[in-house]
């Protein structure tokens, strides 16, 4: 899999330049320097694929989106690439999208790099996938049509992203909500009743004692300090853990073993990677390079982990085939390899791909539509069941001082 790194150099007028580019190891990013006529001071690597600082700092799909649907039309259209670059650029929102934009355009008319040798200096803006696509696009010589291909996949990989956020925002906003109204129940209106009882002098339930004694540890300033540097350390040892390769498989296991939600974010992972290598498969991509592209899209340690080993072992002859590689992984379902095996005996592995990503993706509808509900239904019941225990609570208290009223 190819590595990111960093390099501060000089060009041959003395110039500084630094930045960053894609390469398979240092002297791949040495010898791809030397080809640009730059003289290197320092360079190493930087963050992983998996790294938050690169996910976050990456331009938004939508600009993207907006430049490789653009640039298909205006290629179509028989425009040269310095006018489509320099219209492109001129319509560019964002700067840092079009300082890449800028740099593409000096590398390619300049420098004499190809389109995909350009964007692959510029790591942060553009993904292997988009890389690995333009590049078998300039080879086959349909570099509009693979744009097209790529607008395509990026809208409906954006589209599936919004629901799944959408999907997960509305039931964590009700639990929100839900655990609110709770501690303001007890925090708040027991005590008040407590007081009303004591001046009565009507003795409070065991269980209202449980709760007064809980909410009076909860406001205690050094249990307050405690939780909270309890937390703080908590967090710390948490991105500590996820930054090891043990800690991140972990916690991906455990998020995609949750109940609903789970399952959703499972089927989400395998159709981005069926359209991904489908996608590029069509596009006239090898494919042991549609694989290595593949693994940092699914966004998952296990299945990257998964999607490299099967990359490993077409290159290394240990696999025939697709279907034997991905078997070999006990990660991916029996129905995705099924539809593997029948592309592979038909011919047509990328179009039983496709067919597979849009059974996921057609899953993952009926289970965002279903989570929101099973949700509100959960907490529902759970609000209703502190709701209960709490005019228990008062009950009890109540019934024995209107007794002793009377």
């Amino acid at each position: 899999m190819s590595l990111t790194f960093a390099y501060r150099a000089r060009t041959p007028s003395g110039e500084r330049v630094s930045g960053t580019m894609r390469a398979l190891d240092r002297s791949a990013a040495l010898a791809a320097l030397r080809d640009r006529m730059l003289i290197p001071s320092a360079i190493e690597t930087t963050a992983s694929a998996f790294s938050l600082a690169r996910l976050f700092g990456r331009t938004k799909p939508n600009e993207r989106l907006a430049f490789f649907r653009a640039y298909a039309a205006l290629e179509q259209s028989g425009v040269d690439f310095s006018t489509s670059l320099e219209l492109l650029i001129a319509q560019t929102r964002s700067a840092r999208m079009r300082d890449a934009l800028e740099s593409v355009r000096s590398d390619v008319e300049r420098g004499g790099d190809k389109l995909w040798a350009a964007m692959s200096h510029r790591p942060d803006e553009f993904t292997d996938l988009e890389i690995a696509m333009v590049a078998a696009g300039e080879e086959a010589g349909n570099r509009e049509e693979v744009f097209d291909r790529l607008a395509v996949f990026l809208e409906r990989d954006e589209a599936m992203r919004k629901r799944l956020t959408a999907a997960l925002f509305y039931p964590m906003l009700v639990l929100f909500a839900a655990a609110l109204v709770s501690v303001y129940l007890i925090a708040f209106v027991v005590p008040e009743f407590a007081k009303l009882f004591a001046s009565f002098d009507v003795a409070p339930s065991p269980l209202m004692l449980a709760l007064l004694g809980i909410t009076a540890l909860a406001t205690n300033p050094v249990f307050l300090l405690g939780c909270i540097g309890g937390c703080a350390v908590g967090v710390a040892l948490i991105a500590r853990a996820l930054q090891s390769a043990e800690g991140a498989l972990a916690f991906d296991a455990l998020r995609l073993r949750l109940p609903l939600i789970g399952e959703a974010l499972r089927k989400t992972i395998l159709a981005r990677l069926c359209r991904v290598v489908a996608t590029l498969l069509q596009s006239g991509v090898h494919q042991v390079r549609a694989l290595e592209v593949a693994v940092p899209v699914a966004q998952s340690p296990i299945y990257s982990q998964a999607v490299e080993a099967a990359r490993e072992a077409i290159a290394a002859g240990r696999a025939a085939s697709l279907e034997e590689a991905l078997r070999a992984s006990d990660v991916f379902p029996p129905l995705l390899i099924g539809f593997v095996r029948v592309g592979g005996a038909a011919g047509n592995v990328p179009a039983m791909l496709a067919r597979i990503a849009a059974y996921y993706e057609e899953d993952v509808e009926s289970l965002l539509a279903a989570i929101p509900t099973v949700v509100q239904t959960a907490v529902t019941l759970g609000l209703g069941a502190v709701v209960a225990i709490i005019v228990y609570v008062v009950y009890v208290p109540l019934s024995t001082l209107s007794s002793s009223i009377r």
